[in-house]
């Protein structure tokens, strides 16, 4: 799973698994382009629900 949330630099910070480095890049992308904050937002929203489903149904 983690190398699939990887493959994407959104999903990749949504998952909370994005370098320093990267983090401060989608940062300053987002400053140049906030009308895809909310988009990002959306993600991680669905990337903190699959991610809970996964724990809930490891148990």
């Amino acid at each position: 799973m983690r190398e699939q949330l990887e493959s994407n630099l959104l999903t990749k910070y949504a998952a909370g698994l994005m370098t320093s480095e990267e983090l401060r890049n989608l940062e300053d992308w987002l400053r140049k382009n906030p009308q895809y904050r909310m988009t990002l937002a959306v993600i991680k929203q669905r990337v903190d629900a699959m991610v809970g489903n996964l724990a809930q149904n490891r148990w």
